[in-house]
């Protein structure tokens, strides 16, 4: 019995199809002009401590319903905030867009909201540290709870028709988003029930040309340009031994053609692209896999999981074995996001007391990897768990967003409920911050390789 039936488009994609193969010969034309001349890379400098730019303040330190009518002017559903929870409002995660002039985020309301990059990146205020106020310009309401989401990796600001992500909702069809608020496709996903399905996790492969979703013991590969897809199962029968059991939860794509599947089973499956088989499969670790991340030369992985207190490094080359660990509370089910810089060098992280830590990944494994060693800088962020930490991968900034699900206990007396409301921090922040360093040029290598001369036999 097939347990999803293929996928089907419901809007056209002829603009993002078109958009792949333009950005493919516009990157062959950069590629060339840029071998010519070289390249710029920002290299951080942590040894100064980082500026505020901009922050949402007190606007979502407040219930749902009450976060819903404040941005009620830019979400393009139309909602009932009568009937809407009264749990607060947190922020559950933050995703710059690949160009780096934007930022998405997904709350507890169920919102995606849209921010641009504030205007004073570069500037440094005359009248001390003014902070920015942040607020949306975006704001898309869904109809159940948003499980993942992720931006078209060739997106730029300067071409509307890259302009785009796609949403994982529960019970719902994968969705394709317009900037603007507009559905530009569906990919459905059906199971055996006639039922919708959305994927845990979602992701698009490197060239934007698929669509990769995690479902339980399942990964599916949707087609950008025609919506059709082909189901991979990552166990070859469900009472298997073999394989990677448990719904898949996480994933990333590294450049040499494999890809990372994490699995609420406490396993990670690392995959070729090609023909979609398990190469090698990561375990030991404890609770479920909720991020995986490849380094960008592709020979480690960096690894998160549930109720764990660090994040771990594997050696993907041929051992397997975790070659160190960066430590970081987090004991809760919450999902905490970590980064890692556009240089490779440094990994940021969030924990749950509210701080920010960065640590340097450039040591290798044969020198000390003592954790104090490791820890370049670590500063207060937030008043309440930090759920993401993120790099700008073109401008030097950084983004930050906090707040975590906030459980009230029955009391019987009404003195008790008064004390404990003003005991609970609330901290729904989403904000920026300014990193110091400077931009190093590399030049390409032009020189051409020796060839040796055929030697004479004699």
């Amino acid at each position: 019995m097939n347990q999803v039936s293929n996928s089907t488009v419901v809007a056209e994609t002829v603009a993002i199809s078109n958009t792949v193969e333009n950005d493919s010969m516009q990157l062959a034309t950069d590629e060339a002009a840029a071998a010519v001349n070289g390249y710029t890379v920002f290299i951080p400098n942590f040894t100064e401590p980082c500026t505020l730019i901009s922050s949402t303040g007190d606007r979502y330190n407040d219930t749902i319903q009450h976060s819903l009518m404040k941005d009620a002017a830019i979400i393009q559903q139309k909602v009932d905030t009568e009937q809407q929870s009264a749990n607060n409002s947190f922020f559950r995660n933050v995703k710059w867009s690949p160009d780096g002039s934007c930022l998405l985020t997904n709350s507890a309301d169920d919102v995606l909201r849209l921010f641009q990059l504030p205007e004073n990146v570069y500037q440094d205020s005359e009248h001390g540290n003014s902070v920015l106020p942040m607020s949306p310009t975006l704001g898309i309401r869904e109809g159940e709870s948003v499980y993942d989401f992720a931006w078209f990796p060739l997106m730029n600001a300067q071409d509307p028709s890259t302009c785009c992500f796609i949403t994982s909702v529960r019970d719902h069809p994968i969705q394709l988003w317009d900037y603007t608020g507009s559905v530009r496709a569906s990919y459905r996903a059906i199971d055996h029930c006639e039922r919708f399905i959305g994927p845990n996790a979602l992701a698009f492969n490197l060239d934007g040309s698929k669509i990769y979703g995690g479902y339980e013991n399942m990964v599916e590969i949707f087609d950008v340009q025609t919506g059709e897809s082909t189901k991979h199962p990552t166990i070859p029968k469900r009472k298997s031994r073999k394989g990677q059991k448990g719904i898949i939860s996480c994933l990333d794509f590294s450049t040499d053609g494999l890809y990372a599947a994490g699995s609420y089973s406490q396993s990670i499956g690392i995959y070729d692209q090609l023909n979609n088989e398990l190469c090698l499969k990561l375990t030991g670790f404890e609770g479920g896999a909720t991020q995986v991340q490849f380094s960008k030369d592709g020979l480690y992985l960096y690894s998160a999981s549930r109720h764990s207190n660090s994040i771990l490094c594997w050696d993907i080359r041929d051992s397997a074995n975790i070659l160190f660990e960066l430590p970081r509370p987090g004991k809760t089910n919450q999902r905490m996001q970590f980064d890692v810089d556009a240089t490779g060098k440094y990994l940021m992280t969030g924990d749950t007391e509210g701080n920010t830590l960065i640590y340097d990944l450039s040591t290798t494994a044969t020198e000390d990897t003592e954790t104090k060693q490791r820890l370049v800088t670590s500063f207060k962020a937030h008043d309440d768990i930090t759920s993401c930490a993120t790099f700008n991968p073109v401008y030097p900034v950084m983004a930050t967003c906090s707040g975590q699900r906030k459980f009230r206990l029955p009391c019987q007396e009404s003195d008790s409920e008064e004390e404990d409301d003003q005991d609970t921090i609330i901290d729904n922040t989403l904000k920026t911050w300014r990193v110091h360093g400077q931009y190093e040029w590399f030049p390409y290598d032009t020189t051409p390789l020796a060839v040796e001369e055929p030697q004479q036999i004699v």
